[in-house]
């Protein structure tokens, strides 16, 4: 019966909320997303920029970071080099595809030129802030812990309850680092718009 599922999630979701629905503040509308609100994104990070108009160039926590947009194409990728492939291990291929299942949120491992990288891609008009905020951290933490974690946050995705190799279960630690897995940014995050 096709409506089962949808009855079990529905009662599930009144049963956490307590059954009281909270209203849904409206959100003020941004607009779309231009080559003069990524700079403006970009700039809350770093004032040392380079480029502009579709094209720039900046350092996050010593990462070499680059937005490449395009208005016309209604495309944004933040990305940053991570590796040479030359330089991959046995089985280093097959990590990168699983960390990009299930570690690699919204940032992902690509291969483009011979290199390794750590890409976010979105369509540029619909980009919220918040999304140019989390894609751009995901790229830094998914280069950062390439040849560990492979992951580009805390959280890992794995359907069906799975635990990916080489992730922790329940009952393990997760993995320690010697650096914060978060990097620090300029200034405080923009606060949630609610």
């Amino acid at each position: 019966m096709r409506t089962r599922p949808f009855f079990v999630f529905a009662c599930v979701l009144w049963l956490t909320t307590g059954g009281v629905a909270e209203p849904i503040e409206p959100q003020p509308a941004e607009g779309p997303t231009d080559f003069a609100a990524l700079d403006r994104f970009i700039r809350e990070y770093t004032d040392e920029v380079e480029g502009g108009a579709g094209r720039w160039a900046f350092k996050i926590e010593g990462v070499a970071v680059m937005v490449l947009a395009d208005q016309a194409a209604d495309r944004m990728r933040i990305m940053t080099p991570v590796a040479s492939v030359a330089d991959f291990e046995d089985g280093e291929y097959e990590r990168l595809m699983e960390a990009n299942y299930d570690r690699a949120l919204d940032a992902r491992y690509a291969i483009s030129g011979g290199l390794l990288w750590s890409a976010f891609i979105h369509p540029m008009s619909s980009l919220s802030h918040e999304q140019f905020d989390d894609g751009l951290v995901q790229v830094v933490l998914l280069s950062a812990n390439f040849g560990t974690t492979y992951a580009s946050s805390d959280m890992v995705f794995a359907p069906g309850g799975q635990q990916p190799e080489g992730q922790p279960g329940e009952d393990e630690a997760p993995p320690q680092h010697d650096e914060p897995t978060t990097p620090d940014r300029r200034g405080a995050p923009p606060a949630p718009r609610t």
